[in-house]
């Protein structure tokens, strides 16, 4: 048989060389080669008819028949696992097949499919192991908080340094990573809690592409409790009146009254509903985006224009939030050897909104305005110069807390400044090695400033035409003003080395230097009574009321990081890290710390034994273990010192006093994170089934706390803090997904569920003589989630029941219950209903189980894409106590004449026992939420050639339409804080219509 030489370039649908791309002769293992890395190939055959068989990790298998020296039809069809995708991990990047550690990633273009003001609402659902929960939708405030496997809050990297990532238009980013393993340990004191990396969009080697990115929007609530009437509201007063056992005589209402507002004939008896009355339903959003991206193999940009306005759900001046966007990122190549990367980065936001508190639990929560507001008074008096009294809160009117133009304002302006500069040389004479130059600033500004304005309120006499007035708030005016601004400062110096030897051994290294260094400083200061509310400058109040008060913080880091990835002919990895990190929030003599990682991967699919399994496209075991810190344990305790104390008056002049700071700890560390991970990724049938599944452990030591049983009351002084505490977390996540591609219709569905949980090793706690007492009180050993309360079985539903009832419930003989009220159970039959029986009724408000559902589809030029979100296994706090504005409280309430048993409400004006913790209000929160969903089409290019467009693409899309949840009767989002009914800015859910142009 004639031998034969086959040479050629592989090369994807797209026209892009494929690198290392593996070649032989089917059935035979004597010709087997691989290409040099750049897509060419060059291969020996000894008979013309044999058949090649190429494959490229991240493309699919294909065969092509050898017909003398030529090679028929060489393309290779791109694969959407894409495992040739290039992954941003730890101060580098890796090609995703590589991996060894627990990495997850999504693409920026999934995240702006949905426009949304705040880019950690687009990441729910989407990253295995991600727990993202948004607990507030006011404009500007709405960011879910993220964590990674519930560990806490994640370090957030951006572009390779830490920084907020809130605010950055979704347009602007390429990838998002997170570390959720051993592979975080590179950032070693700071990712205990696991990293999540952002990179932002850079140039391409391409023609210019102007993108062009329009929608509008509306926002309103998801979830929120529906008002009483006036009707409802004062037969419930009245109600709870007399079922305390109080005379009709002194009722708030009489039955007649109440009656007069049930007919809603006569304005003397009004009805108003203020939640409609002071709110709207929707709350436009509207945001522009322009981009451009291209150059040439010397110089490479992306720029990006940004802005987005996002408007209150409060109907009169109710506020809203605008931000800008400007993004300038450059590549350019100064000759073969050297590159230069120019970013800059600019974020200005501001916020326009009444001057009241709008999250949960803050005292002056506006919220408590609105339920406080009684739908017995009317929204608006018949002259309009007079503000109606609602007794909102007590006091006030609703209108002059949510309207800024009566009540007062609170704005806020924040700028946040990035430069990047990097210089990267290659070293000639040195294959593979790099050294590189990076510097990086972040600054940011911010200032504040809040007016509260007198405003009066009346009550109307219909009858008499009478106006009465019933007070006057934040009389007279007063303001305060802050401006503050921060600096960090982030200087890296690393040699780089990648290289590969006879075509088997790839070799990558890492060594680095980096330094960072904080600084912050603010300036605050206020005064009171103005002459008038018409000037609000600060020169407009009185001079004596004026105070200000000013600080400064500083702090700073430097590491040494040492990373290494080996690679045997792509089957055989193996990764190494160490970084040893200094902090100067702790003494020199202990300010460096060591947190080491390895981790392996064995790419089974690879092996030549696994050649005969043909539906075997990809398959990786790696393991990893690693170790992090956590040094947010408080700033330089290792310092004695003083700080200032209260004002006194000494000879009629005030004099501030000097307390004590307390016992410095000079041993105080970081705490210390251990994590073990295990993990299976595999692609099945050319794609139509790919997935992966993670196992992991996590130690978590050190943990600052201060002892209690080590001394005396009588010794004078606390003790300091102390790494002495620990807990562990362990759980997995699973993905699974498929795609393919049929006669033109394209599809991509995967889903990922992830569990959770946390134990504690030891808690600093008394020593308990009382069993019960351990059995409920004890932290030490316990899953951290476990919540403790009483037992319910009903309400009663008679009083004979209550006077056979064989054990005291409320400590008086049962002298206080009565039918409706709750009934608990005597879980040690000692006879009476007292703390020893309590046990668990939940497992906490934070969820334990997370999971998700992404799907793509294409077809034509159809594009569509949804979202599915949810969590399981935690609760709330359901607290309808008191709220007699909520209709919810109306509809589920015990009644004498209904007499039900099952009522979620206990007789209104009840026994005290009713208010305690049980497991009737404590409710499981677990939902299903439609998170997103988009449907788009593209223009045929027949109708743009002309208007000279590459693309148009118009879209309507939609998040939170649809929530599924056991809270929805009581008008609760999942996902709100817990206990705080309605008294919060809610979750919202958007109607997008938008369009992208691309030139």
């Amino acid at each position: 048989m004639r031998q034969q030489v086959v040479s050629g370039t592989v090369t994807a649908v797209t026209g892009e060389q494929i690198p290392g791309v593996s070649v032989w002769v089917k059935g035979s293992d004597e010709t087997l080669t691989t290409t040099d890395g750049h897509g060419r190939y060059s291969i020996a055959l000894r008979d013309g008819s044999h058949m090649l068989v190429f494959r490229s990790v991240g493309y699919q298998t294909v065969e092509r028949m050898v017909d003398g020296n030529q090679v028929i039809d060489i393309t290779m069809e791109e694969d959407m696992a894409n495992l040739e995708e290039v992954v941003v991990v730890g101060y580098g990047t890796q090609r995703r097949a590589n991996l060894t550690g627990s990495v997850a990633t999504v693409q920026g273009t999934s995240l702006s499919k949905t426009p949304l003001a705040s880019v950690s609402n687009t990441l729910a659902g989407r990253l295995p192991g991600l727990i993202s929960r948004q607990s507030s939708g006011l404009p500007g405030s709405d960011g879910a908080s993220l964590n990674i496997r519930g560990f806490g809050d994640a370090l957030i990297i951006v572009d390779g340094v830490e920084a907020s990532f809130n605010s950055i238009d979704p347009n602007q980013i390429e990838s998002v990573s997170i570390l959720k393993d051993g592979a975080a340990a590179i950032y070693g004191a700071r990712a205990g809690n696991g990293v999540i990396l952002i990179a932002t969009k850079r140039g391409l080697s391409d023609r210019p592409k102007i993108s062009l990115d329009i929608s509008s929007s509306l926002q309103g609530n998801t979830f929120m409790p529906e008002p009483a009437s006036a009707g409802q509201y004062t037969e419930m007063l009245r109600e709870a009146h007399l079922q305390s056992g109080q005379p009709d005589g002194t009722a708030p209402f009489t039955q007649e009254e109440v009656d007069r507002f049930y007919a809603g004939n006569d304005p003397q008896y009004p009805n108003t509903n203020w939640r409609e009355v002071m709110m709207r339903d929707w709350a436009p959003q509207n945001q522009y985006t322009l981009s451009a991206r291209g150059g040439s193999e010397r110089i490479k940009y992306f720029g990006l224009i940004g802005y987005i306005n996002q408007e209150s759900i409060w109907r009169k001046n109710g506020g809203e939030y605008n931000r800008f966007n400007l993004q300038s990122n450059i590549d350019a190549s100064i000759s073969d050897d050297v590159t230069l990367q120019l970013d800059i980065m600019s974020i200005y936001d501001y916020g326009r909104f009444p001057n009241f508190p709008q999250q949960a639990g803050a005292a002056g929560n506006i919220w408590n305005y609105l339920w406080g507001a009684l739908p017995i008074y009317p929204a608006y008096l018949p002259n309009s110069e007079y503000l109606s009294y609602s007794r909102a809160g007590g006091v006030g009117s609703l209108e002059g807390v949510s309207n800024s133009e009566v009540g007062g304002y609170s704005h806020n302006d924040n700028q946040n400044l990035r430069g990047t500069a990097a210089l990267n040389y290659r070293i000639k004479h040195l294959p593979g090695l790099s050294a590189k130059v990076f510097g990086n600033i972040i600054q940011n500004y911010a200032k504040s400033k809040s007016f509260l304005k007198p405003y009066s309120y009346y009550t109307y006499d219909y009858n008499a035409d009478i106006y009465t007035l019933m007070g006057t708030s934040n009389s007279p005016s007063s303001m305060n003003m802050s401006k503050g601004e921060g600096r960090t400062i982030t200087g890296q110096f690393s040699l780089n080395y990648d290289q590969s030897f006879r075509e088997k051994h790839d070799v990558k290294g890492l060594a680095m230097f980096e330094i960072i260094d904080y600084y912050s400083e603010s300036l605050r200061g206020g005064r009171n009574n103005f002459l008038t509310p018409a000037i609000d400058q600060l020169y407009a109040g009185d001079e004596t009321t004026q105070h200000n008060n000013a600080s400064a913080s500083e702090m700073g880091r430097k590491s040494f990081i040492g990373r290494i990835n080996y690679a045997y002919h792509d089957i055989y990895l193996l990764e190494a890290t160490i970084r040893a990190d200094a902090s100067a929030k702790f003494p020199p003599q202990s300010r460096w710390g060591y947190f080491p990682g390895v981790s392996a991967g064995w790419v089974v699919s690879n092996e030549r034994f696994m050649r005969g399994f043909s539906g075997v496209d990809f398959l990786k075991v790696r393991a990893s273990y690693g170790q992090a810190g956590n040094d947010g344990v408080g700033n330089f305790q290792y310092l004695d010192g003083f700080r200032f104390g209260s004002s006194y008056m000494m000879g009629g002049v005030p004099a501030r006093g000097m307390i004590s700071t307390g016992l410095p700890n000079p041993y105080l560390t970081w705490e210390n994170i251990e994590i073990a991970n295990l993990g299976i990724e595999y692609t099945l049938l050319q794609r139509l089934l790919y997935g992966e599944i993670d196992l992991f452990y996590r130690r978590r030591t050190g943990i600052p706390a201060t002892r209690i049983n080590s001394l005396p009351s009588t010794f004078g002084s606390s003790l300091p803090p102390e790494n002495i505490n620990s807990i562990d977390d362990r759980g997995g996540e699973i993905r699974l997904g498929t795609s393919g591609k049929r006669n033109g219709f394209v599809w991509d569905v995967n889903g990922n569920i992830s569990v959770t949980r946390s134990k504690r090793i030891h808690y600093e706690e008394p020593s308990y003589e009382d069993p019960d007492q351990e059995r409920i009180y004890k932290q030490s050993g316990r899953w951290t989630d476990l919540t403790f309360g009483y037992i319910a079985t009903g309400l009663f539903a008679s009083q004979a029941q209550i006077d056979e009832l064989p054990y005291d419930q409320d400590g008086q003989d049962n002298a206080s219950l009565r039918p409706g009220d709750i009934v608990y159970k005597d879980l040690n039959h000692d006879g009476v209903i007292d703390w020893k029986d309590q046990d668990v009724i939940g497992l906490g408000t934070a969820p334990k189980l997370l999971f998700g559902i992404d799907v793509n589809l294409i077809f034509s030029r159809f594009d569509f894409s949804m979202l599915l979100q949810g969590a399981g296994k935690f609760y709330n706090r359901v607290n309808l106590a008191g709220k007699y504005t909520m209709a919810a409280l109306y509809e589920m309430r015990w009644t004498e004449e209904g007499n039900n048993a099952d009522a979620f409400v206990p007789r209104l004006g009840g026994a005290g026992t009713n208010s305690f913790t049980s497991d009737h209000f404590f409710r499981r929160a677990d939902y299903l939420r439609l998170k997103a969903v988009s449907l788009g089409y593209a223009l045929p290019n027949s109708w743009l050639n002309g208007l000279g467009l590459s693309n148009l693409r118009i879209y309507t899309s939609g998040t939170n339409l649809f929530t599924f949840s056991g809270l929805k009767r009581f008008g609760i989002d999942p996902e709100a804080p817990s206990g705080y009914i309605g008294e919060y800015y809610p979750q919202q859910k958007t109607i997008s219509f938008g369009l992208r142009v691309e030139l």
